[in-house]
């Protein structure tokens, strides 16, 4: 069957075809001056991929070094030959940085080392992508997250949140855990009713947190109890049966005795004993003093941070009470066992009757966004000290629905977190505060993925949810990504092809001042059907938006080119001689730009026939 792209070479698809990829989004027109194309991220050849993608007519186009290797791959000169080629064409570029985790928060745990190297990543990323734009504030998008489980597993019923269990980490050595959804009933105040109760995130955490302050406490406790008891073993049997324990001075001296210069065997044998049995409570005492300071040092903390004057005064009352006692290594010196000893016991007690618990245990998403901010203010103030006002921006992606710091509001929470960092740095560095706060919001804001936040369908949201997450972030929103999928998994169609509410989500970004890019990504389809005949998802996704054909911004829109004809659409060569070779209109002697005539025919469309 002979169609449109037989006839007009260089055209890969137009709704001119028999049938259409898209559907218009309902009462929804966007500009085709307002949409990019993100590059094919399976090569690093993205110059290459640049001119490819400026074929179809887009505006703008984003260098996608979604992998470090592949961020690396990329030369320094063809940054340079992309920016070159963007001012020649009048196109601007974006760049979609390599997928980390800003936070150094992995599967198997958090460390500084972590943190700091992904830093160092980024901020590579973002002082290269200066060479694509010199002149302006090249978004530059991070994911919030990558390749990382909901650290709030929940579903959504009825519109309300239902938790299934919480992410928690343990700040003193970074590794990870998980809180249960499990049976409970009996409450913690009120009337017990036997239904079991819902659960609730700050309620486990709290308990958790008390069950390893308790369990920490008793270890010292313990060994305190062996410690002493093991040494008054030894008093008792000095002093003989019956007798009171003899003066921990008179163990100090049985500790002194040189075994080597007695000679009796049995007096030898039972010094021996004694000093075995010393020797053995004497290292659950220092096994117990040191527990001792490690816990100090974390109920201190938690008393400072939470401002409780009473709980800092019995602390450093018991501090100032061993200023006179504690030396350096005197828990080692075997005549101070006394002295160790009631050091200990008196530091037990006064922890035991410090109310605050230490959170040792935190939410892990309220760690991972507190050390991504870090992250995203480091790197962000690096950028604006090279580059002042021209510096590239940082904006932070929610990543496909269903992995960490997906939603709405977790992404808005690590914007502000990160603009508060980062205005606290500059402050540090003399700015006032007012410059700080108005450099952090222009160097941070987000990337909205239409396609990732639909995915959240899969856990019970619907579409009014979906849309309620958008207008969460709207405010922060500099840039957005384009693609759809049936709300299950990751496939990045062009818009029009699944259920992304587009056209809800779009109005409330815009209503909250966005005027940024809309970027289409449409992975899937160069993987599957790109090479199989189905053409540049630039073209369905301008259909489905029924952008406006010419500059004017009025009709025809692409979703009618079918209606108004091809030679509307600018595609090939205008009245090529195979059309009129086709249908039949010969006029050999007419010059070829008007047809001419069909070799050997004897009739011509104007010959009466």
């Amino acid at each position: 069957m002979v169609n449109y792209e037989s006839i007009y070479p260089g055209v890969e698809y137009t709704s001119a075809m028999p049938s259409h990829y898209t559907e218009p989004i309902a009462n929804y027109q966007a500009n085709i001056a307002t949409l990019g194309m993100a590059m094919d991220a399976r090569t690093a050849n993205q110059l290459g991929e640049l001119n490819t993608k400026m074929n179809p007519g887009a505006k703008t186009f984003e260098v996608q070094g979604i992998s470090g290797q592949t961020m690396e791959s990329i030369p320094n000169q063809h940054l340079d030959e992309m920016r070159r080629l963007a001012k020649l064409t009048g196109v601007e570029p974006t760049l979609h940085g390599p997928l980390l985790n800003a936070s150094g928060v992995e599967r198997e745990g958090y460390t500084d080392e972590q943190r700091i190297g992904v830093e160092k990543q980024m901020e590579s990323a973002l002082l290269r992508a200066h060479k694509l734009d010199i002149n302006g504030n090249i978004p530059v998008t991070f994911h919030s997250s990558s390749n990382l489980p909901e650290f709030a597993p929940h579903t959504m019923e009825d519109g309300k949140k239902v938790e299934e269990g919480v992410f928690i980490i343990d700040q003193d050595t970074g590794q990870i855990g998980q809180i249960r959804k499990e049976k409970r009933f009996l409450p913690e105040e009120g009337e017990f009713t036997g239904k079991r109760l819902p659960f609730d995130t700050a309620r486990e955490l709290e308990r958790r947190n008390k069950e390893n302050w308790l369990s920490q406490l008793s270890r010292v406790g313990h060994n305190v109890q062996f410690g002493e008891n093991a040494i008054d073993r030894v008093r008792g049997r000095i002093a003989g049966e019956g007798k009171p324990p003899v003066s921990y001075e008179k163990v100090n001296e049985i500790q002194k005795i040189n075994v080597d210069k007695i000679t009796d065997e049995a007096d030898k044998k039972r010094i021996i004993e004694y000093q075995g049995e010393l020797d053995y409570g004497h290292v659950y005492l220092k096994e117990s003093y040191r527990n001792l300071r490690d816990l100090f040092d974390k109920s201190w903390s938690a008393a400072k941070e939470g401002n409780l004057t009473k709980e800092q005064e019995k602390l450093k009352k018991y501090a100032d009470w061993t200023k006179d006692k504690i030396k350096k290594d005197f828990e080692n010196d075997p005549k101070q066992i006394e002295k160790l000893r009631s050091v200990v016991d008196r530091g037990l007690r006064t922890l035991s009757t410090i109310k605050t618990t230490p959170e040792v245990f935190k939410p892990l998403r309220e760690f991972a966004i507190e050390k991504s901010a870090e992250t995203f203010a480091n790197v962000a103030e690096s950028a604006y000290n090279k580059f002042g006002s021209k510096a590239p921006i940082v904006s932070i992606e929610n990543p496909p629905g269903g992995e960490a710091l997906s939603t709405g509001e977790d992404l808005r929470n690590l914007v502000v977190a990160s603009r508060e960092q980062l205005a606290k740095n500059l402050l540090g560095k003399g700015m006032s505060k007012g410059q700080a706060k108005d450099v952090a919001a222009k160097m941070i804001g987000a990337t909205w993925d239409v396609g990732h936040i639909n995915m959240m369908r899969k856990k019970g949201y619907s579409e009014k949810d979906i849309v309620k997450e958008t207008k969460k972030i709207a405010p922060f929103v500099k840039h957005v990504h384009l693609s759809d999928n049936f709300g299950l998994d990751h496939t990045e169609l062009p818009m029009g092809m699944g259920n992304v509410p587009l056209k809800p989500m779009i109005n409330e970004i815009k209503k909250a001042g966005f005027d940024g890019k809309q970027i289409i990504e449409a992975g899937n389809w160069w993987q599957f059907f790109a090479d199989k005949g189905g053409g540049n998802p630039f073209l369905p996704s301008i259909e489905a938006f029924d952008s406006p054909i010419y500059s004017m911004k009025e009709g025809p829109g692409w979703a009618n080119t079918g209606v108004y004809g091809a030679y509307f659409s600018g595609h090939g060569s205008i009245n090529p001689p195979i059309h009129h070779n086709t249908y039949g209109a010969g006029f050999q002697t007419l010059p070829i730009e008007l047809g001419g005539e069909i070799p050997g025919g004897d009739r011509g469309r104007f010959a009466g026939g």
